[in-house]
């Protein structure tokens, strides 16, 4: 077992939580009061008046999705929301965790830059990580927005709740969500003095400790927070030619909150988080054949040259003898550094309530330093391999007016409304130093955007249970991007330096009508946008390009359904989402040589539309059951483009392609069930099925990169003292110990690799809450 003494002095200081806040029902603490409590700590100038519990049935957990603390069956929008003892139930450690948690959602790793996120919703997404282009959804942490991809493999440790918000979010949450959000809410200090301290211990060395302490420095006026987490582990690769496992986890972070009563109308809770990430390259394992990397369907005048892995400046021989590699789990990268990435993160959330209007101050400042190494073809040969070497800094600050409810300026309580205005800057450089058939090169870019933005929006009931709502943003920006390739870097020719600007307006209508307190139906038109950018490194003048923003149209119809006493819950979402001018990578002729060049282009355009049904029960107070299925059509509307490299091949219809990570059918299936064992305790019982269907990984749909449906099954079992403090716990992931690929490419025609999921994990938890 690896132990930093770091840990062992954290642990011995720090505490880790089960974290007490409610949502469907999964804590121990009475639904009414746990709705009390997080009406309380929800933000004076947004909480709602009334939160509807029910004693003994599903309690109902409060989102800020509409930037106005509110209960999730009285929100209008299709919202996964996922609270701290959930979150600690399935043992969600990181953001992919999420993905089994929620229907029509994939949050992926990028297995060649393990500090980046590759992330989908209802099959609107992206597989870039390059800094010139916009991410495709908007994740939030405290509210402050996250600017890139890069950096977006975040852990969740010592977090209250994760809302996944499914469609357009293109009014509050702004650009870069046009398909939907994820947003993370840390846990706020309490005004007692207390914590947590947990240490787990599992499979490939797995040890992983985290905790916090509250303390309440002026007691009712001045609380603070500490909380840590560390994560060590060997990973689950085998290097064939080392006999050492790979993709280990060295990982540290630290947060310290304030949150101050500043009288009985101001709160202001302030954030700092580090994170230090020590971690190394997992190692891909390569799948490289003879065979010509071809695109199922499309029709070759000029067919694809042989995979490069097995020609110069490597012998034939070599080659055959080192790939592919068909043993699971099993890779022949040659030895990289380990990661030396960092973040800062400092966010200040101020709230004043100030009689018939609330004010909300947002402002949060994030530097993530990039220091990764990864090799892509998984084998010694030295086929690409990277060091990226980046900067990342973002600043935002948001400004937001809202009514009170009771306070005059609500219409007897009929109106809601809130307005706001919003500033946001980003700055970047990163170099990428690269081995390419044994040969070094590298690249470099900057690049800055800043971004405005005007928004509001308001709720009015016309009649009792029938509301009308509408919202709308207007948003400027502008950028500005420099690259130097390979030759630049070498002095051969000059950098490219670009700028452009970008204005939109998106806007959302939502009619509602509560047929009861517990039964809402809904009806949502929105739009949204994701921004335009770059191509990231262009190898030549004429390969540089600029792509403007894509835009969605989408419906959605929901049913938000409580019966029986809030014994069963049914949400119900029907939607369809029509997108413009998608960004897609295209091939285009030159004349000088290799005699094409590859531009990032507004190339297509797509629909995507389902149905997705998310349920709970409590049939018996000791047992709860949950469960959901997502449907998804997603397909291309009109995708016309060269991918082949090849002037003479043309541009060919790739309306057949279906999209990268997204299957069909997502399901998740699950029960909890505790037992009260008196005067010794009780024991929670909990289990949890994840089905997907097929996927590819790849943009192209190559065959390599093809996973056929899987589905993944979890348990834990947990014991807690009578007083509950004391906690011990066993719990195993992937407990049939499915095999699939989470992950896989080709690079241009040099290689193909695909990243596997991990194998059955199994362990051990002991808490203690003081």
């Amino acid at each position: 077992m690896k132990m930093r003494k770091s840990a062992v002095s954290m642990l011995t200081l720090l505490g880790t939580t089960m974290l007490a806040t409610s949502a469907f029902a999964q804590d121990a603490v009475e639904p009414q009061q746990a709705g009390e409590d997080q009406l309380a700590q929800a933000p004076a100038a947004t909480q709602p008046s009334v939160v509807s519990e029910s004693q003994a049935g599903l309690s109902d957990i409060i989102v800020t999705a509409r930037r106005r603390a509110e209960p999730l069956q009285q929100t209008p929008v299709a919202i996964s929301a996922i609270d701290s003892a959930r979150l600690a139930e399935a043992r969600v450690t990181n953001i992919s965790d999420v993905t089994t948690l929620a229907p029509s959602i994939t949050l992926a790793r990028n297995s060649t830059n393990p500090v980046s996120l590759f992330p989908f919703i209802r099959g609107f997404g992206t597989k870039s990580s390059d800094p010139a282009q916009e991410p495709p959804i908007a994740l939030t942490i405290d509210e402050i927005y996250q600017a890139q991809l890069i950096g977006a493999y975040i852990n969740l440790f010592d977090v209250e709740a994760v809302e996944v918000l499914r469609g357009p979010q293109g009014t509050v949450l702004g650009k870069n969500s046009p398909a939907g959000g994820v947003a993370v809410r840390t846990r706020r200090p309490k005004d007692e003095f207390g914590g947590l301290v947990q240490a787990d211990y599992g499979s490939f060395d797995n040890v992983h400790l985290r905790g916090y302490v509250d303390a309440p420095l002026v007691p009712g006026k001045l609380l603070a927070t500490v909380s840590a987490n560390y994560q060590n582990s060997d990973g689950y690769m085998r290097n064939i030619l080392t006999g050492k496992r790979l993709g280990g986890i060295d990982l540290q972070s630290y947060r310290v909150g304030l949150l101050a009563h500043l009288g009985e109308t101001v709160d202001w809770y302030v954030t700092g988080q580090i994170d230090f990430d020590k971690g190394e390259d997992a190692g891909n394992r390569n799948v490289s054949t003879r065979d010509r990397l071809v695109v199922p369907g499309l029709t070759y005048v000029v067919p694809p040259p042989v995979t490069l892995t097995c020609t110069a400046p490597y012998s034939a021989s070599l080659c055959d003898s080192a790939l592919p590699i068909t043993s699971k789990y099993k890779t022949r990268a040659a030895p990289q550094p380990k990661r030396d990435s960092r973040n800062l993160s400092l966010a200040s959330n101020l709230n004043v309530d100030a009689g018939p209007v609330g004010l909300a101050v947002v402002t949060g400042y994030r530097h993530f330093r990039e220091v990764s190494f990864s090799d892509i073809d998984g084998t010694e040969l030295g086929i690409i391999d990277s060091g990226y070497d980046g900067n990342y800094r973002s600043f935002s600050h948001e400004m937001r007016l809202s009514s009170n409810d009771g306070e005059g300026l609500d219409l007897d309580g009929r109106l809601n409304w809130l307005v706001g205005i919003y500033f946001f800057n980003y700055e970047y450089d990163r170099f990428n130093d690269q081995v390419i058939l044994g040969n070094r090169g590298g690249t470099y870019q900057e690049g800055s955007t800043n971004s405005y933005a005007i928004f509001g929006r308001a709720e009015y009931e016309v009649a009792d249970g029938f509301s009308l709502s509408a919202g709308g943003r207007q948003t400027w920006d502008r950028k500005k991007h420099l690259s130097c390739g390979s030759r630049c870097l070498l002095g051969l020719q000059a950098d490219i330096s670009e700028r452009a600007s970008w204005n939109n307006f998106s806007y959302d209508l939502t009619a509602n009508y509560n047929f009861t307190p517990n039964n809402m139906i809904y009806l949502r038109y929105a739009t949204g946008y994701r921004g335009g950018g770059f191509t990231g490194v262009p190898a030549t003048v004429a390969a540089s390009s600029i792509a403007d923003p894509e835009t969605v149209k989408a419906w959605e119809l929901g049913l938000k359904n409580d019966f029986f006493d809030n014994r069963l819950r049914v949400n119900v979402s029907i939607f369809q989402n029509k997108f413009q001018d998608l960004q897609r990578v295209v091939t285009e002729s030159t004349d000088i040589p290799p005699f094409f060049i590859q531009k990032l282009r507004n190339a297509a355009k797509a629909k995507t539309q389902g149905v997705e049904v998310e349920m709970q029960a409590r049939p018996v107070d000791a047992l709860t059951l949950r469960g959901s299925v997502g449907y998804l059509d997603a397909k291309y509307t009109d995708f016309v483009a060269n991918v082949t490299g090849v002037e003479a091949n043309g541009a060919s219809d790739l309306s057949f392609l279906k999209f990268p990570y997204t299957s069909k059918w997502t399901a998740s299936f699950g029960a909890t069930y505790d037992l009260d064992l008196g005067t010794v305790g009780s024991v929670s019982f909990t289990g949890d099925y994840a089905y997907r269907s097929s996927y590819y990984t790849t943009d192209l749909n190559y065959p390599f990169s093809y996973q056929d449906g899987v589905g993944v099954l979890s348990g834990k079992i947990t014991w807690r003292d009578v007083d509950d403090r004391l906690s011990v716990s066993v719990w195993g992931r992937n407990l049939t110990d499915e095999f699939y690929i989470d992950g896989g490419d080709p690079v241009a025609s040099l290689t193909t690799y695909v990243s596997d999921a991990p194998p059955r994990e199994i362990g051990v938890s002991v808490g203690y809450r003081f």
